[in-house]
């Protein structure tokens, strides 16, 4: 009894002191973290191995910070560090040696001024079983047609290749041309890139000769047999620790098949992107190393490098260009590494093409976009078409979903402002805490739905993203079939008008399986999409009922033509519900080139005989003349006149006549069938795809798919991206630009059908709603 009063008053001897309860108390909020997030129990007795909390790749510690650290209290079997964890884990040869870290590191703070860690504070505790991170064989495979070649050339040449440029000589020399990037310093030899246009002006070579050090190195690529065309054309790009370059494919009109890269300075990661699966394979690219892109990977995967200050790699290549002694575990482990960027410059050598590109990845080619839509008459309507591959789906999404939304952002977010009332209800009846992510969030006006939620919002919009970002939301950018979310991770999602923007079945299916897939078992989706039937019950929808509100803008003063744009701006908000757009349609526009969706000037002018009369490029008369057919007939003729073969098309109220003036031929055929393509205006080619019509709007649907006009207000939003132009390169001012977006509007059953094909999800409900259906669904 003695001792034991002893040992009582010996207890305020022993008390913590402040800074010490500050260590403990941050010690067990990070077993409490490990525990509720990633499920790691740790462990009271002592184990050989240490779990580091705040040290792990998620939180800028690399392997470099942390062995040195720890090997000085024993013997490291393994180091493992896992991606984007902010964890990591050492294990020791035997218990003592981790008892002995454990006493003494406890609460370190890291203090290298050469890292970004400088300044962590690493926190340990013990564990029995250590976390693996999981590294398939397909993760390290190249896209075919890559070949990296490590070790090209020597430091002494890279040396001596980083002093040969100049950057200091000034665009005004002649012997250099010298750009500054937005994102890196770039200079040219042999011919100089155009980024305006993406080309290179071949009849107009550099000047001076290539340096002769550049001709060694090319005439050693040469000797590797590797490629066929001796590279002409040198680009060299300077990148700064976190600057990178967009996913591009260099331009196929440009330069023959290999595109190589010899890496000066530092290494790199460089993502390359499948764009008909959407597959991504991260290429680690080490110093000294030379990159060959043939094949598909020249032609068909796009190449970029993402803006960071390091890279998460395996540690095996961490080692690769490292000068600092290795010890026994460095060769072996097969972990992963954050490895900090340098200065890198690169090498690209490229070999001009004299011929025309003729490669099999003609949606990625533009030679031969441009070959197929020269040869377009005026009458035919063939182009943009319902897709029947996914390459085809894809290019008519990214021209006429993709680049309209991020032209037309601001305009956009400025319309999409009131919630819909049963998406709320939906939001309300979550319970409080939940994660909800929000598939093609735009603005974010549902972001903010339940404020008890965790909401996160994603869209394919780089623009819309910003926006959302400038609301302080919590949002990204990643493609609908392709969500960076982890499987069984939200406990709800909402996709509110997205799915119908999917140009094919099976990609909509694709888009519904992606939603089941991050949502866990439970988890509840809604999703809307814009219904073909906009009326129901004998109740039209708003879409339809705001049409009286129009005013035709043809004939009118410029009073009426501003009391329309205030109707316009009125139904905008009026109408908000249906997806529908809510903007004047008096003769959808004609669009100087459907693909590339350049929008023109909805006021043609009219002769005295009243006819409208529209100048306009082989490619953009189809894209009118269906447009035409579609409106249906008006008092005012349309004419659509093709200056190349001095053809003109004259739609009246009943027949369309064709004049040609080189042999004075006329005929006449009924609208509909040139529309649907009679006689001989559509090769047997070009009837194999169905011709997308354009949607005429405040109109029932007449088509599944479609393309319906958007009119950009004058006064564009700041963040929208470049100012439409004219053709004859001036700014649209004055005029309003017309851009049109795919839709494909389901009818009653369709939305429930596919959901019902989607494995392991319940069809919950499903709801018509304004001219739209809604479907909630729930993952078994």
């Amino acid at each position: 009894m003695a001792d034991s009063i002893s040992y009582v008053k010996s207890l305020p001897e022993t008390k913590l002191s402040k800074s010490e309860k500050k260590k403990a108390r941050k010690q067990a909020k990070s077993r409490h973290t490990l525990l509720r997030h990633e499920g790691i129990h740790t462990s009271k007795e002592p184990t050989k191995h240490l779990i580091v909390g705040n040290g792990g790749l998620g939180n800028g510690v690399s392997r470099d910070d942390l062995k040195p650290l720890f090997s000085q209290y024993g013997q490291l079997t393994d180091v493992v560090m896992l991606p984007g964890k902010p964890y990591s884990v050492i294990c020791y040869s035997s218990i003592h040696e981790a008892i002995s870290a454990y006493e003494n590191l406890q609460a370190w703070q890291l203090c290298s001024t050469e890292s970004p860690a400088s300044g962590v504070i690493l926190y340990l505790s013990y564990i029995n079983e250590v976390p693996r991170p999981k590294m398939s064989s397909g993760d390290r495979s190249l896209p075919p047609g890559l070949i990296l070649i490590d070790d090209f050339i020597t430091p002494e040449m890279e040396k001596e290749l980083m002093q040969s440029v100049q950057w200091e000589k000034q665009e005004s020399c002649q012997d250099v041309v010298q750009q500054t990037l937005k994102h890196r310093r770039v200079q040219h030899f042999g011919y100089e890139f155009n980024y305006a246009t993406n080309n290179i002006d071949k009849g107009n070579p550099l000047p001076d000769p290539m340096p002769s050090l550049y001709d060694d190195v090319i005439s050693r690529i040469m000797a590797t047999g590797l490629i066929q065309f001796r590279p002409d054309q040198i680009t060299v790009n300077e990148y700064q620790p976190g600057q990178g370059i967009p996913p591009h494919v260099d331009t196929h009109s440009a330069f023959q098949d290999a595109i190589l890269s010899l890496s000066l300075g530092s290494q790199v990661v460089m993502e390359f992107t499948n764009p008909t699966d959407g597959r991504q394979i991260p290429v680690f690219v080490p110093r000294l190393s030379l990159m060959i892109m043939t094949g598909e990977a020249r032609y068909l995967w796009s190449h970029g490098i993402t803006p960071r200050k390091s890279d998460i790699i395996p540690s095996h290549n961490a080692m690769a260009n490292s000068d600092a002694v290795s010890d026994d575990i460095s060769k072996t482990e097969d972990g992963l590494t954050l490895k900090h960027r340098g200065v890198r410059m690169s090498f690209t050598f490229r070999a001009v093409r004299g011929a025309p590109c003729h490669c099999g990845c003609p949606t990625r080619c533009d030679t031969q976009q441009s070959s197929a839509t020269a040869d377009l008459r005026p009458s035919d309507p063939s182009l943009p078409a319902l897709p029947t591959s996914d390459l085809q789906a894809m290019h008519l999404e990214e021209t006429h979903v993709h680049k309209v939304y991020n032209n037309i952002a601001g305009h956009f977010s400025e319309t999409r402002h009131k919630p819909w009332p049963q998406v709320t209800e939906f939001l309300k009846e979550l319970p409080m805490g939940s994660i909800l992510l929000d598939v093609g969030c735009g603005n974010g006006k549902y972001l903010d739905g339940n404020p008890g939620l965790f909401s996160i919002g994603c869209d394919r919009s780089v623009k819309l993203i910003e926006i959302c970002k400038e609301r302080r939301f919590e949002a990204f950018t990643c493609d609908g079939l392709n969500l960076s979310i982890r499987n069984s991770s939200v406990d709800a999602c909402i996709c509110i008008a997205v799915i119908h923007h999917f140009s094919t079945e099976n990609r909509r299916l694709a888009a519904i399986e992606e939603i089941s897939r991050v949502l866990r078992p439970g988890g509840l989706a809604l999703i809307y999409v814009w219904a073909k039937e906009q009326e129901r019950q004998q109740k039209k929808s708003h879409y339809i009922t705001n049409a009286s509100h129009k005013t035709k803008m043809v004939g009118k003063s410029v009073g009426d033509t501003t009391r329309q744009t205030e109707d316009m701006r009125r139904d905008e908000k009026v109408g908000e519900l249906s997806e529908g757009l809510l903007n004047e349609d008096v003769k959808s526009p004609v669009s100087e080139d459907p693909y590339l969706n350049c929008p023109t000037s909805p006021n043609p002018k009219q002769d005295e005989k009243g006819q409208t009369n529209l100048k306009v490029n082989s490619v953009a008369s189809a894209s009118a003349f269906n447009a035409r057919t579609q409106l249906g007939a008006t008092n005012s003729d349309f004419t659509v006149e093709n200056e190349a073969s001095d053809v003109t098309v004259v739609l009246g109220n009943e027949d369309a006549t064709i004049h040609n003036d080189n042999n004075s031929t006329t005929q006449s055929r009924n609208n509909d069938e040139l529309m649907c393509g009679g006689g001989n205006l559509r090769t047997e080619k070009e009837n194999m795809r169905t011709a997308l019509s354009i949607h005429t709007n405040r109109t029932e649907f007449e088509n599944q798919d479609m393309l319906v006009p958007w009119h950009l207000k004058k006064k564009t939003s700041k963040k929208s991206s470049a100012t439409p132009f004219k053709e004859n390169g001036q700014a649209c001012v004055e005029d309003t630009p017309v851009y049109h977006r795919f839709y494909h509007v389901f009818q009653e059953g369709e939305l429930e059908g596919l959901c019902e094909r989607v494995s392991g999800v319940t069809v919950k409900s499903s709801h018509y709603d304004q001219g739209n259906w809604g479907v909630v669904i729930m993952k078994k």
